[in-house]
């Protein structure tokens, strides 16, 4: 009999240190994922952010010049 209690006990520990090392590596895989991710969206919001930085002064050239066009033409130089 306490030959099957040190059976079950082993196996127990072997069962929870199988989990222990499958979460672990599992959490490995992750962090890796996420690095790999980052590096990889880092170079893309800079470019992202150029081009957001292009079309607002696109857009705000513009709606000044339409601002100009609407005073000039109506009259109100408000210059």
């Amino acid at each position: 009999m306490p030959v099957a209690v040190r059976l079950v006990e082993v196996l127990t520990l072997v069962t929870l240190l199988g989990i222990l090392t499958g979460f672990s590596i599992f959490i490995v895989i992750a962090q890796r994922l996420v690095f790999l991710l980052l590096l990889l969206l880092t170079p893309l919001t800079f470019v992202i952010h150029c081009l957001l930085s292009i079309s607002e002064k696109i857009l705000v050239g513009s709606l000044t010049g339409l601002l100009s066009v609407t005073n000039n033409v109506g009259g109100h130089n408000v210059d």
